[in-house]
């Protein structure tokens, strides 16, 4: 899971609070990792046996952008 954060939005009181309880709660679990994106991305690269690759099919047929060919 990612969470970015602006401060215009996320800089108020009570969401400040809430990220606080969660990343609170997140730090007392095992096997959470906190990384920046470019530690994400790579862990991705080094571990590509473990990264899902997925086929997602031409955008006219997916609906997503992309290539249409």
């Amino acid at each position: 899971m990612i969470i970015s954060l602006h401060d215009r939005i996320s800089g108020h009181a009570g969401r400040v609070r809430a990220l606080d309880r969660f990343l609170t709660y997140a730090r007392q679990r095992e096997g959470v990792w906190f990384a920046r994106k470019d530690e994400i991305a790579r862990w991705a690269l080094e571990s590509r046996a473990n990264t899902p690759v997925v086929d997602r099919g031409p955008a006219k047929t997916s609906g997503l952008p992309g290539p249409s060919a």
